[in-house]
């Protein structure tokens, strides 16, 4: 008798959680009661560890421990008010929890089947429970599943698994410091001695430097500066001097032939990458408004990467709300973010097919290929593969709190980052959901694209009827493998919480089908890089020339391309709206040929705000404040995913769905997404590309495929 009271008590939270939920059926007539618990069971020895129920066997044998189980009750997870409203966050006090001595949080995935309430009622809910620091998850899954058998409440609320998922207890620290994190921590040490050792061989240099030159000054011949000269090469001591009759001549002095170590050395100097970093002068011949589309377009990922994150953390306290929210007019600008992932397809397109023609041109058509690759290879990996290495061995430590251990796994990344380094990870593995670092499949596919790009260049430049056959031919072949995928299998494109993709309707997730075949493969994407790639032709035909359009024409070309762009974002509208799914044909035709509309729109967009036509957009978009955030851009898509999840996974309560908090939320995580791009541009990206050179022939430098800069005016 005495062994039975004591498992009872030991459970008597579990009990009063489930006891909770019955009561409030029972004062629902519509609901109807639950059936009275059957007779006792004890849990069988074999579903719980002897060291678990040791430790609540010493923590209810003695009297003097109510006052502690009275504070274990108080930490538990309860249901809360707006259950019926899809409140997915019994959380409990996290920090009242771990402040109980031998006792931690622990965080258990419930997926609740309330279906006989109500058909949508099919939700996965977070309960945090505090459980003896003796119990393993296993032990609270199994005494969950044992408690819910007793008092028989699968009819109204099946428990699958326990969880659906695994049950999370907290760990001090979230992971062991393991060997991945100690070389980390090693490898950020070293490039933090080698930003400061370059600082101050810099410092050292510009010390001594001109004391030497003054020496050698009435010994050097004149050297002409080189206009033509890289901005990145090394710049050539100016001095000034009298002769004479008594006139100022200037003299350029090249600086003194360096070691390799010193140059090796620079190429991280803090104070050497940091004034590029921060440089907005814009070279006239630029083309300036690509700095504001890619800025805007970056800050429109993270806008719906904030929206979307929040939803899938799974502790939504309002999640019914966050729902309505994408079925306002105006919240289909959130929503449809996807578009501006084909802005940058389109931007890295143009720029790859305007510069390397005109270089081409410059050449006779001779182009180094394998420095082709090879710099588009160095410029994206370094800073892509510390990203990774970051996000599996530090950023389990940036935080605690009754989410944070279920971020703390990194089982896919070991297994699966060599896909990552081959740019292959949109196709293996095969589900979406399972990559590692998942918001990277747009780097795949746009490598991908680089790769093959030859294929359209070469034709362009030496037969350009025959490059446009080709690429006629590939959009063709893309528009019918997309809709024939999506026709077959019957995806949804509706990309956000519409119709059978919401959390009410039992989905919790995105579609993941639709993203493993369709929106990462790049033989679906492609489109708007091969409008790119035809624009950078257009463009490089016509080089610097003026371009003389009727003041009619202009407004038509601005119309249709504001039409184009506001039909695609703004199409799913009455889906999103009504809930009621499109037709397969519409959904077919949406699928297929969106991404290529947006990019007409874009292509109009720049040749309008290069050639003169773009007035207050033009301005805009070329204001020389977005010149330095441009160059963040890359770093700052890589980073900012972690951020978010960071950010969120760090909450202590249930995330309240807001438009004003959301605002603050972007806000707060795009500025700080920016402010770690900075530092892994400097610390990682400028002194890897500035490695380059040191790997790079001189010859192949001054006749370099793609600029220095291409990278930094698209995603990349």
């Amino acid at each position: 008798m005495a062994q039975r009271m004591k498992h009872c008590i030991s459970w008597l939270v579990v009990i009063v959680f489930l006891n909770h939920i019955a009561t409030t059926m029972a004062f629902t007539p519509t609901l109807g009661r639950l059936p009275s618990p059957g007779p006792y069971h004890a849990i069988d020895s074999q579903q719980i560890s002897q060291p678990c129920q040791e430790a609540f066997d010493g923590l209810v044998g003695n009297d003097s421990n109510i006052g502690t189980l009275l504070k274990v009750f108080d930490a538990m997870g309860k249901p809360a008010a707006g259950f019926l409203e899809l409140n997915q966050a019994w959380i409990g006090h996290y920090d009242e929890c771990m402040n109980i001595t031998d006792f931690r949080y622990c965080t258990v995935q419930l997926q609740l089947n309330g279906s006989k309430i109500n058909p949508q009622l099919i939700f996965p809910i977070s309960w945090g429970v505090c459980m003896p620091t003796e119990c393993t998850g296993e032990d609270v899954s199994n005494a969950i599943e044992w408690v819910a058998d007793l008092v028989h409440i699968e009819p109204y609320f099946h428990v699958s698994d326990a969880m659906g998922a695994v049950t999370v207890c907290a760990e001090d620290p979230p992971r062991p410091y393991d060997t991945g994190f100690i070389l980390t921590v090693l490898f950020c040490s070293i490039v933090i001695l080698l930003a400061v050792s370059g600082a101050i061989v810099d410092l050292l240099q510009r010390i001594k430097l001109p004391r030497l030159s003054s020496a050698l000054f009435a010994l050097q011949p004149e050297i002409p500066l080189n206009e033509d000269e890289d901005d990145d090469d090394e710049p050539l001591l100016e001095l000034n001097g009298k002769v004479g009759n008594g006139d100022t001549v200037t003299t350029y002095i090249p600086p003194p032939k360096r070691s390799i170590v010193l140059r090796f050395l620079q190429c991280f100097s803090l104070t050497n990458n940091l004034p590029k970093l921060l440089d907005s002068k814009q070279n006239d011949r630029s083309i300036t408004c690509l700095n504001g589309i890619r800025v805007i377009s970056m800050f429109w990922v993270i806008l719906g990467h904030t929206f979307i994150f929040a939803m899938n953390i799974g502790a939504m306290e309002n999640p019914l709300v966050g729902i309505t929210f994408t079925q306002r007019f105006g919240f289909q600008a959130v929503g449809n973010a996807f578009f501006s992932v084909d802005t940058f397809f389109f931007l890295s397109g143009f720029l790859l097919g305007f510069l390397t023609l005109s270089r081409m041109a410059k050449t006779d058509g001779k182009i180094p290929w394998f420095w082709f690759y090879f710099h588009r290879f160095w410029r994206l990996t370094p800073v892509y593969m510390f990203t990774i290495l970051v996000y599996m061995y530090l950023v389990p430590y940036f935080g605690e709190g009754p989410f944070w251990q279920l971020f703390v796994p990194r089982p896919i990344c070991p297994k699966y980052w060599w896909t990552n380094l081959l740019y292959i990870n949109n196709f293996w593995p095969k589900n979406f959901s399972e990559e590692c670092v998942a918001w990277t499949w747009y780097l795949a596919n746009d490598m991908q694209f680089f790769i093959i790009s030859p294929i359209f260049l070469i034709p362009l430049f030496l037969f350009p009827a025959v490059g446009f056959v080709l690429i006629s031919t590939t959009l063709f072949a893309s528009f019918v493998v997309t809709g024939t995928l999506i026709g077959y299998y019957d995806l949804n494109v509706a990309l956000g919480f519409a119709g059978d993709n919401s959390i009410a309707a039992g989905g919790g997730q995105p579609p993941f089908d639709y993203f493993s075949m369709v929106y990462g493969k790049p033989y679906c994407r492609i489109a708007p890089y091969l409008v790119g790639i035809a624009l950078g032709y257009a463009m490089y035909k016509i080089a610097n020339r003026k371009v003389k359009m009727n003041p009619v024409i202009v407004s038509i070309g601005w119309a249709i391309a504001s039409a184009l762009a506001i039909s695609v974002t703004y199409g799913l509208y009455p889906t999103y709206h009504d809930g009621d799914s499109l037709s397969k044909t519409a959904n077919i035709l949406y699928g297929t040929f969106s991404r290529f509309v947006w990019a007409i729109a874009m292509a109009w967009v720049v040749f309008a705000c290069k050639y003169g036509y773009g007035g207050w957009v033009n301005d805009f978009l070329s204001w020389s404040g977005w010149v330095v955030l441009s160059r963040l851009t890359y770093t700052a898509y890589l980073v900012h995913p972690i951020v978010l999840w960071t950010f969120y996974h760090n909450f202590g309560s249930a995330i309240h769905y807001s438009l004003v908090l959301f605002a603050f939320y972007f806000a707060g995580c795009c500025t700080i997404a920016y402010g770690m791009a900075a530092i892994f541009s400097i610390a990682i990206e400028y002194p890897f590309a500035n490695l380059e050179k040191l790997l790079m022939p001189s010859t192949v430098q001054s006749n370099r495929t793609v600029d220095a800069s291409h990278k930094k005016t698209t995603i990349q």
